[in-house]
């Protein structure tokens, strides 16, 4: 059974069809704000130095305009207004062989909590979105199988607000995280999914493409 990236799971736990559909996407070049936000993650903990750091943005991406050096500038403005740790690694790759599900932490930490994941979004006005609930359930859930330790917290850090929060997964999470998995590995084996009743349809950026009856749905697949 092929393993599935964690974010794949978050956007089956969304929509699964959403999810069939981004299956035969071909890959895009990699989204503006999630580059400006994992190469300011790099750096916290740190002087931020904004001249630096865009600096490297452009080497990985040649063709950031004005607009995203000043969706840069605001974004560091804000986390600048943070105090934030320093990670004691990053890019730590981990999966879980049970669940066949595979993501890659953005920063690791020595003491508690110890996952810090860097989201290009701004924070909810409270608390933590439920997508990234279970984005950090799953993340937990790899970690403890990679590492063989419990990971009862995760950092969710919302880079654009320059706000962090910590999350403790909940038994709802870890089911939705479940259930999200188990449809997902059926939908890579042939099963058709139909858009749930509760799907994101007025923003989700798939919209234009998205089938409006089942028959138009296998025909994507």
């Amino acid at each position: 059974m092929e393993s599935i990236s964690i974010s794949k799971i978050v956007s089956c736990h969304t929509c699964p069809v959403r999810f069939v559909i981004e299956q035969k996407q071909k890959k895009d070049a990699e989204p503006e704000n999630y580059t400006i936000a994992k190469q300011i993650s790099y750096h916290l903990g740190e002087e931020l130095i904004p001249e630096n750091i865009w600096e490297e943005i452009e080497m990985i991406n040649p063709e950031m305009d004005n607009e995203a050096k000043e969706l840069f500038s605001s974004w560091i403005d804000s986390c600048k207004k943070t105090r934030w740790p320093r990670a004691s690694q990053t890019d730590v790759r981990v999966k879980s062989d049970k669940l066949k599900i595979h993501g890659t932490i953005d920063r690791f930490f020595n003491s508690k909590p110890q996952i810090a994941i860097a989201r290009p979004i701004t924070a909810p006005e409270n608390g933590i979105y439920t997508a990234d609930r279970i984005r950090a359930a799953c993340y937990s859930i790899c970690a403890g199988e990679h590492f063989g330790t419990e990971f009862d917290e995760v950092i969710i850090e919302y880079i654009p607000s320059g706000i962090s929060r910590i999350c403790k997964p909940q038994p709802r999470d870890r089911r939705y995280a479940l259930n999200a998995i188990k449809t997902a590995h059926k939908i890579k084996s042939g099963f058709i999914p139909k858009k749930p009743e509760n799907a994101p349809c007025t923003r989700c950026y798939l919209k234009e493409q998205c089938p409006t009856i089942p028959k138009r749905l296998s025909d994507i697949i």
